[in-house]
Parts: structure tokens; C-alpha cells; sequence
């Protein structure tokens, strides 16, 4: 009789909006996490969610896309969103304007655009100089792809003379279709996309700007000081998706499907293929000193970014360190570049 009423009684609590417990007991905790788009390369995000690691971690998680990194660091910072998943170095942009921010897990790295085309005529490029005198689509600014972009096209101070043609977020493809563009900087599935209807990839910046800090999981400072627990799970629940992805191809596969049901499937699997070969979906979530500091140069270099910018200041990798496997490459990688968090082995 007891154990009848359990079920009873828990659903009274919940209508009287008492707060509900996940299964070990604890109290689970709504968050927000405001995204630049609904983006293949975010699988790990959607993978803690459908695989119920957020819950794990006694977190009820909100999605919301927001159309920019830049507009996510915003409902981050105004307190619309407690997690923005996005370029992480709008935080030490903010940070120039009063309204600091700290990324606490990286989501993808290093460079995953490719540049590819329908026109036949156009060969495979080697160097920046290759792009004179063409039209490559990007998204707008100041988005990543935009900054990539225009630091090929200044070359080292000998500039390229080559037209940016800004898209929203999905539109890049049409442009080439519609001979708006000849080239588009794209990401994954949107390259396989292209490939699989005749496109070629003709250009990859990753040689060249290696590591990169492309998406981070950042916080604002209010939140970062009042909420240390939150933040603790959520890293936890993204390492332990980037860990099932590496385990788990065909899992990982099924996750990417129910997310992106208009894409095939054959696409799917060549995007996610490329995308753990690379190294872009990485084994931990651990963001090294070296990445950062490559992403800040470039925003530097492009005018977008007049402070410092240090890794000091914007970055704590303490929940990340603690979240990923002891002993683990990323982690040694990130306390031997000066991580402000504490590695495993010296917790």
C-alpha cells in the first residue's frame, strides 16, 4: 500500500510545484542554453541531451537558438541564458565593454570549414593568392566563418583582392546555386551536402590556423561565482557525450538522425566520419592554453578585439579537467599551457 501511494504523492508534490528530484536525490535544476543555431558540429550537445546526461547530472535543459555568437554571449550575459554555446572568444570581447564572461568547456575544435564550389573551371587552391578575383560566401559578421575569411584574404599584409559575400546561417549553399557566389566557406553536414550533389572541396584553412578554440560552453561572471555546481554538471554531461561519441559511432549516428531528419543518411555518416577523424568533436572538453590564444590572435588581427584577451582572465578549465579522463592528453595539454583549472592528478 505504501508504495502505491509513492507515485501518488509525487505527483501532488509536482502539482504544487514542489521541485522535482532526478533519481540520485537531487534537486534537478532548469537552465537555459542559448546556442548560435541548430549545428551539426554541436552534436555533443545534443547527444547529452538525448542520452539523458544532463538529467544524470540533475539538469533540465532549455535549448534556444539565437541566430549569432555574438547575440548568444548576450542572453548569456543578461542573464536570458545561463550556458552559450558559440565562438568563445565574444567573451573576452565582452569583457572590453564591462560584461565579462568565462568559457568553461570547449565544444569544437580547431578549423572545421572547407571551402568548396560547383564550378569546374575553379582548381584546387593552395594559397590565398588562388582566391583573386573571386566571390566566397561566408556568414555574416562578425561570425567565425567571416573572421577566417577576411584574415585568408588579408594574407599577411599582401591583400587579396577577392569578394566576401555575407549569408545567413543555411543560405550559403543557394548563393552557389544561384551564381551569387563561386565559393562558400562551409561547415559539416553542409560540405557532404555539397559533395553529394556535385560539389568539390577546393580549399581548408585547418593547416594553417591548427588548434583553434572554435566553440566554447561560456558563462557569464555573475553566474560563473554564484553557480559552481551548475556548472560542474553540465561540463560533466558534454564530456561524457564527446566520450559516447568516440565509443558509440552507430549511437552517435542514431542522435544525429533524430536531429537532423531532413539530411541522409549516407551524409550523416560521411560528416560525423570526417568530423572524429579530424579531431573537430573532441575526446575531451579540456580547452588548451595554445588554442585560445590562436583564436584571440585572429580576432585581434582583425580589429575585433582591442584588449588583452588572456586565457588567465576569460578561461577556467578547472570543470573540465575534473570532467574528463585522468591521465587524458588534453588534460596534461591544457596544465602544461598555464589552464587555470586544476588537472585529475593534483585535484
Amino acid at each position: 500500500m505504501a508504495r502505491c501511494l509513492v507515485p501518488f504523492v509525487l505527483m501532488l508534490c509536482l502539482s504544487l510545484g514542489t521541485p522535482a528530484f532526478c533519481q540520485g536525490g537531487q534537486k534537478v535544476r532548469p537552465v537555459t542554453i542559448a546556442q548560435f543555431g541548430h549545428v551539426f558540429l554541436y552534436l555533443p550537445l545534443y547527444v547529452a541531451v538525448d542520452k539523458g546526461f544532463f538529467k544524470e547530472q540533475a539538469l533540465e535543459v532549455k535549448l534556444v537558438s539565437t541566430g549569432g555568437d555574438e547575440k548568444t554571449f548576450t542572453a548569456v550575459s543578461t542573464g536570458n541564458a545561463q550556458f552559450g554555446v558559440s565562438d568563445p572568444t565574444f567573451a573576452a570581447i565582452a569583457r572590453t565593454r564591462g560584461q565579462g564572461g568565462k568559457v568553461v568547456a570547449g565544444i569544437v575544435r580547431g578549423v572545421p570549414f572547407w571551402v568548396i564550389t560547383f564550378n569546374k573551371d575553379i582548381k584546387k587552391i593552395d594559397n590565398a593568392a588562388g582566391f583573386k578575383g573571386y566571390r566566397i560566401a561566408t556568414y555574416t559578421a562578425p561570425s567565425t566563418s567571416y573572421a577566417v575569411m577576411k584574415n585568408i584574404l588579408r594574407n599577411d599584409g599582401h591583400a587579396v583582392d577577392a569578394k566576401i559575400v555575407q549569408g545567413a546561417f543555411g543560405t550559403l549553399l543557394a548563393l552557389l546555386k544561384a551564381n551569387q557566389a563561386d565559393m562558400a566557406l562551409e561547415i559539416e553536414p553542409m560540405v557532404s551536402i555539397a559533395t553529394h550533389q556535385g560539389a568539390r572541396v577546393v580549399y581548408s584553412p585547418a593547416s594553417i590556423l591548427g588548434d583553434f578554440a572554435f566553440t566554447g560552453l561560456t558563462v557569464s561572471d555573475d553566474y560563473y561565482n554564484k553557480h559552481p555546481d551548475e556548472i560542474k554538471s553540465a561540463v560533466k554531461a558534454i564530456s561524457q557525450a564527446m566520450n559516447f561519441i568516440q565509443k558509440d559511432f552507430d549511437g552517435a549516428l542514431a542522435v544525429a538522425k533524430k536531429e537532423f531528419p531532413e539530411v541522409q543518411e549516407a551524409v550523416l555518416k560521411e560528416a560525423l566520419t570526417r568530423l572524429i577523424k579530424e579531431g573537430t568533436i573532441p575526446k575531451s572538453p579540456v580547452l588548451t592554453k595554445d588554442a585560445w590564444d590562436r583564436a584571440i590572435a585572429l580576432r585581434k588581427q582583425l580589429g575585433d578585439l582591442h584588449g588583452e584577451g588572456s586565457f588567465k582572465d576569460n578561461v577556467d578549465m578547472k570543470f573540465a579537467s575534473m570532467a574528463s579522463t585522468p591521465g587524458s592528453a588534453d588534460v596534461s595539454s591544457a596544465t602544461k599551457s598555464g589552464s587555470a583549472g586544476v588537472s585529475p592528478a593534483r585535484k
